[in-house]
């Protein structure tokens, strides 16, 4: 969530009530689409009181050395985003370290960033780890409602790493070369046992004499 330093910051204020004479207002159409939250402050360039991703904390924590594994996305082949975390106060504690993906140059409207992974981590005073956050092809994708498909266009793509949206300490790059389509089941993030329970039933094909039933 994130706290808005005035009301008018707030990216659905133009569908809150004026509170003059709307006393009996009793529907609020919001508007924000894709644009929810931390996304649509980033949009509109306004820095919320306190953004998405913000935690107090009685430490403090350095971020360095960021790779990335494979530079260049391959199919479906995950993507490792590798990074050192360093307590660098004087009592313990845990970081939420969060990864968002940007594309460069979208086709279609897309947030400035998107929150793909993140990883809790607990270091003792003075403590480093070397942390990996997994991405994938769907981490890169947006759904084509002409096609009704994730895509993946051939952009370059900017990863932030941070304690918050707005907390961004490392940044790189990936690229991905040729367009891709997928697989609305293959490459859905659920679990595979909680994906069986939504998987929507086709109609029933008949082939040679035999009704095959499939789902997506």
């Amino acid at each position: 969530i994130s706290i808005e330093r005035n009301i008018e910051d707030n990216p659905a204020y133009a569908s809150f009530p004026k509170f003059d004479n709307q006393n009996t207002l009793t529907d609020m159409d919001y508007k924000d689409d894709l644009m929810l939250g931390y996304r649509g402050y980033e949009k509109k360039g306004i820095k919320p009181l306190y953004p998405f991703g913000y935690g107090l904390s009685y430490t403090t924590f350095g971020y360095s050395n960021i790779k990335v594994t494979p530079g260049v996305a391959v199919g479906n082949t995950p993507i490792k985003v590798s990074f050192d975390l360093t307590n660098t106060g004087k009592v313990g504690g845990s970081e939420v370290a969060q990864l968002y993906v940007g594309q460069q140059n979208p086709k279609v409207e897309r947030p400035i960033k998107e929150l793909k992974g993140y990883k809790k981590v607990f270091l003792k005073p003075g403590e480093s780890k070397r942390v990996t956050i997994e991405l994938n092809d769907r981490s890169l994708a947006y759904f084509d409602v002409k096609t009704d498909q994730w895509v993946v266009d051939a952009d370059t793509f900017n990863l932030s790493l941070g304690g918050s949206s707005q907390d961004i300490r490392l940044n790189a790059k990936l690229v991905n070369s040729f367009r891709q389509e997928l697989s609305t089941t293959t490459s859905n993030p659920l679990p595979r046992s909680a994906l069986n329970s939504v998987l929507v039933e086709k109609p029933p094909v008949k082939t040679g004499g035999v009704f095959k039933q499939t789902v997506e």
